[in-house]
């Protein structure tokens, strides 16, 4: 279950971000927008809707026409009609069965793009399951992060999709680039939550079908869990202290040299930071769980408004600046991270070293010199 779990991560991520696209994109233009909300919110097939369409409720259905964007969001929504600008569609289950203008925007648990579908530009998608039906039509190109995509319809273009589960059986344009997980952790053939509707899941890995038509190149990356031969009994023990071994000796050296550069390069906040461990040990280990939970919070949060940032340029510039954004924005993220995460299980080691060597040199060998306790201890 450690695939499911990641990857109900990441879609948790994603429908997030799109439900606070749902809601605050549209905040500039609320005077002139139509706002709609219930338990059951229906727009009938006779209906137009001169502007934008902003509706909200257990159960949405569309059947009519919206002249701008329809930003739509529910347990179940469902839209036949006819919407001219772009759809954004949130819910547990979302199925699209009429026809948008621009591009179509969709998170859920179950996505399915219909098969009287006609997106005129790009479908972005997060789900467990998305699903695009025979004799859907997808204009440009569909984008796609979920357990499982499911591809029948026509796509114009390219296909791009991060999943565990990649089936191929309609018409594409352009290049098929995608991502799959083949470890075998498979969600259940009929997969369940409770208050989510029953799912068919595919078994990981990518599967072509017979109707299959790709115009492009077929990349698809095959990740798996690495394996090898299993040892003896013996022989499992010796390799399994020998690891163990290794791994305490090169954490050993690691912590010599980060010890060293800091007492090279930042002598007094080495000081200051032991000395501060030793008369202070409460308050200061109360301010590191602090920042680490603040850290832990803040790093999603700040995923989820880069997120936003950068499909709101993607919105604005067509797309154009959608993989820019999100690339360097990611890259500077991971980054940040990244220091954190060897600040926290390396640096502060060193430091602690440091603090000890010098508590027990300062006992057994009072004679040493300070300046050569210092470096033994880091």
């Amino acid at each position: 279950m450690k695939l499911h779990w990641k990857i109900w991560s990441r879609l948790a991520l994603r429908i997030g971000v799109l439900s606070v696209l749902l809601f605050g994109i549209g905040g500039g233009s609320a005077q002139a927008a139509d706002f709609r909300s219930g338990d059951f919110v229906t727009i009938g097939a006779d209906e137009v809707v001169d502007d934008d369409l902003f509706i909200s409720g257990q159960r949405v259905e569309m059947n009519g026409v919206v002249k701008g964007d329809l930003f739509a969001s529910g347990s179940e929504v469902i839209v036949n009609g006819r919407v001219e600008g772009s759809l954004f569609i949130a819910g547990q289950t979302v199925e699209m069965n009429g026809q948008v203008g621009g591009s179509m925007y969709g998170a859920g648990y179950l996505v399915t793009v219909g098969p009287e579908a006609e997106i005129g530009r790009n479908v972005y998608g997060a789900a467990y399951s998305l699903k695009t039906e025979k004799d859907s039509n997808i204009g440009r190109s569909l984008y796609a992060g979920a357990y499982q995509v499911l591809l029948n319809g026509d796509i114009a273009n390219d296909v791009e999709t991060g999943s565990a589960a990649l089936s191929l059986n309609g018409a594409v344009g352009g290049d098929v680039k995608s991502q799959v997980n083949v470890s075998g952790e498979a969600a259940p053939s009929g997969f369940f939550m409770p208050g989510l509707p029953a799912v068919k899941s595919i078994p990981p890995g990518l599967q072509v079908g017979d109707n299959a038509k790709i115009g492009g190149t077929l990349d698809v990356t095959e990740t798996a869990a690495e394996t090898g031969d299993t040892p003896a009994a013996g022989q499992s023990i010796v390799i399994t202290v020998g690891k163990a071994i290794f791994a305490r000796v090169g954490e050993f050296i690691a912590l010599m040299i980060v010890g060293g550069l800091l007492l090279q390069f930042w002598p007094g906040m080495v000081k200051r930071t032991g000395e501060l461990l030793q008369t202070r040990p409460l308050p200061s280990a109360g301010w590191g769980c602090a920042v680490t939970l603040i850290f832990v919070i803040a790093a999603p949060v700040v995923a989820v408004l880069l997120f936003i940032v950068a499909a709101l340029g993607g919105m604005i510039t067509a797309g154009q600046l959608f993989g820019d954004i999100l690339g360097i924005g990611g890259a500077s993220l991971a980054l940040v991270v990244s220091l954190f995460s060897f600040t926290l299980s390396v640096v502060t080691k060193a430091l602690v070293a440091f603090l000890a060597g010098i508590l027990i040199l300062a006992k057994a060998a009072s004679q040493l010199k300070s300046g050569i306790g210092q470096n033994l201890g880091a």
